[in-house]
């Protein structure tokens, strides 16, 4: 059986059969959620958000099996969000991960990110 599973780095793991989300939510400054839609190890999309104070200059992250953005996300979003919708539509490595964070005008990293885990 086919199955991808939501966890944090904190929290346990949460199966479902079709799709998979987890956010961590560390209050402000920033929280992250990552949505991953597919099946099994077949990944049709990935959404992908950060929350933040209104004014703050932040970077959306996410990476994962061959999976790579970073930037300011998608037109439209409230002026305290940062979106990315990233079509994926292939199979991800068995136990592979993706991550969704956010990164601060210096570079560094938001910890710890989001993450769902693919399994088959």
């Amino acid at each position: 059986m086919l199955i991808v599973a939501g966890t944090g780095f904190t929290g346990l793991a949460e199966p479902a059969f079709a799709s998979a989300s987890r956010c961590e939510y560390s209050g402000r400054p920033v929280d992250r959620c990552v949505y991953v839609n597919g099946s099994g190890l077949k990944v049709n999309y990935i959404d992908a958000s950060i929350t933040f104070v209104t004014g703050q200059y932040l970077e959306i992250e996410v990476w994962g099996d061959g999976i790579y953005y970073r930037g300011h996300g998608d037109q439209g979003a409230p002026s305290d969000q940062a979106k990315k919708r990233l079509d994926i539509n292939r199979n991800l490595a068995d136990r592979s991960w993706v991550y969704v964070t956010g990164r601060w005008t210096d570079g560094s990293q938001i910890q710890p990110p989001a993450c769902v885990q693919i399994r088959s």
